[in-house]
């Protein structure tokens, strides 16, 4: 008896009861909150959508911390573009973290970049003031990749949309090879339902759209101050 009672406690079962634990599918999942069955994962753009009120204050300073957290909200949705931009997807990542070791020094985001500038360090490759530069690009290529995506009548496959996107906001910064790399990298997105589905389903279409108006005044209030503190450096990588 007691060896029987070992063997079901291993197995997550009430030693005296064998009938197998009703488990309810996937797709309804009861929520232990309201009683309600929900779907079995949430639209990765709504945690983007609820994150963009705290970016900016009340007198409309960009907020470092608030800002990088929105920012690695983003990264799940470069995930949904398929291995070929984990690359990508890694470089974003580095310039968030870049940020981020600065970001409990200083509360305004612009503060970061304005210490390199004093100190005389701002052109340096590997400095913050280059790591805003370059997620700024990569943010403004995403919102334009989500934009063409949701923008009427909805025919772009994922392809043209990514190479529109990149068109505009990334090749007039690259050199011959990355360039290259990148122009081999837009050949395997995914199709443009299989993107939306992960997105969340049709849903998802109104969550780009909330996305994308909720970050342009972000992203334009960075390129301003990066033009007038002479940062939006134009040489090609």
């Amino acid at each position: 008896r007691r060896q029987l009672a070992d063997k079901h406690r291993r197995c997550g079962r009430h030693p005296y009861i064998y009938s197998a634990p009703h488990r309810a599918p996937p797709s309804q999942v009861p929520n232990p909150l309201c009683g309600r069955l929900h779907a079995p994962f949430m639209s990765v753009l709504q945690p983007i959508v609820d994150s963009l009120a705290a970016v900016q204050s009340a007198d409309g300073v960009i907020l470092a911390q608030p800002f990088l957290a929105t920012c690695r909200l983003i990264l799940p949705v470069l995930d949904k573009l398929g291995v070929a931009f984990s690359a990508a997807k890694s470089d974003v990542g580095g310039n968030i973290e870049r940020l981020a070791k600065k970001a409990s020094e200083h509360a305004g985001l612009f503060d970061i970049a304005l210490e390199e500038v004093e100190a005389g360090c701002h052109a340096s490759n590997t400095g913050c003031c280059k790591g805003m530069l370059w997620l700024k690009r990569f943010l403004e290529f995403t919102m334009m990749l989500l934009a063409e995506t949701y923008a009427a009548p909805r025919s772009k496959t994922l392809k043209e949309a990514a190479n529109l996107s990149y068109e505009k906001c990334l090749k007039p910064f690259h050199g011959f090879f990355a360039s290259s790399a990148f122009t081999v990298l837009l050949q395997f997105p995914p199709g443009r339902d299989a993107f939306v589905a992960s997105l969340g389903g049709e849903g998802a279409y109104q969550g780009m759209q909330e996305v994308v108006a909720g970050f342009k005044p972000t992203l334009d209030k960075i390129h301003q101050f990066l033009e007038e503190n002479s940062l939006n450096d134009p040489t090609k990588v």
